[in-house]
């Protein structure tokens, strides 16, 4: 009877270890499928489809440059006079650039200058405190474009650069005395490769006399023509 107890024992013993031999060598869980590579076939797949509908971007090169370049503008617009009435304006100006981003310009401009205060107060007083008539604007910029811009136009990509521009000169007048300095911003549209658009904003600032007033006034120009572009071979 103790044999046959004994002998039990010692089976159940032998069990239990097995057991635990199999629980210390069970095998590591498997992967999730989520941590599962994917298959090679299906890896070339999608790097192909991505490849088709992907283009890379990053800096494109200019269409046009402007380096060692004449600009010869044509333009006209309105001049708002500070103390004069507005009026139309035309003129041109011929630049030279030395960069893509640096150039010099000189411009000259015709208006026509008037104050239309003038009559009424000449018909009241008996005398005329304005002189009007024709007035030249001569003037020297440098010019600096910063910003190099593309603009989806009738279907396709127009390039474009803004530009900022300051000098100085003269508004030949009887109304105006000493030096005329002006700044402004620029943008032209490069549609070929000869001719472009050029619309232009600016402050031509000077002292001057109307009406019995003088003070350093703002006269706003805003202009809009059509540059021709002359290569120079260096």
């Amino acid at each position: 009877m103790l044999r046959s107890i004994g002998g039990i024992g010692i089976a159940a013993a032998c069990i239990l270890g097995l057991g635990l031999g199999r629980v210390g060598h069970a095998q590591p869980a498997a992967a999730k499928p989520s941590e599962a590579p994917l298959p090679s076939c299906l890896d070339q797949t999608i790097r192909d489809e991505l490849g088709r509908e992907l283009k890379p971007r990053g800096v494109q090169e200019r269409d046009f440059l402007k380096r060692h370049k004449f600009e010869l503008v044509g333009h006209g617009g309105l001049y708002a006079g500070d103390l004069t009435s507005s009026s139309w304006i035309a003129g041109g100006s011929l630049a030279f650039w030395f960069t893509e981003d640096f150039g010099v310009e000189a411009r000259f401009d015709y208006t026509h200058l008037a104050v239309d205060l003038d009559s009424p107060l000449a018909n009241f007083f008996g005398t005329s405190y304005f002189k009007p008539g024709p007035a030249y604007l001569a003037l020297g910029n440098l010019l600096w474009s910063p910003i190099h811009a593309k603009m989806k136009m009738g279907g396709g990509i127009v390039h474009s650069d803004i530009m900022v521009s300051a000098g100085a000169g003269r508004l030949i007048h009887d109304s105006v005395q000493g030096v005329s300095y002006d700044a402004g911003i620029s943008l032209d549209l490069f549609t070929t490769k000869w001719i472009t658009f050029r619309f232009d904003a600016r402050d031509v600032m000077t002292v001057q006399e109307a009406v019995a007033e003088t003070r350093f006034t703002h006269n706003l120009m805003t202009t809009a023509g059509i540059a021709l572009w002359i290569p120079t071979g260096l």
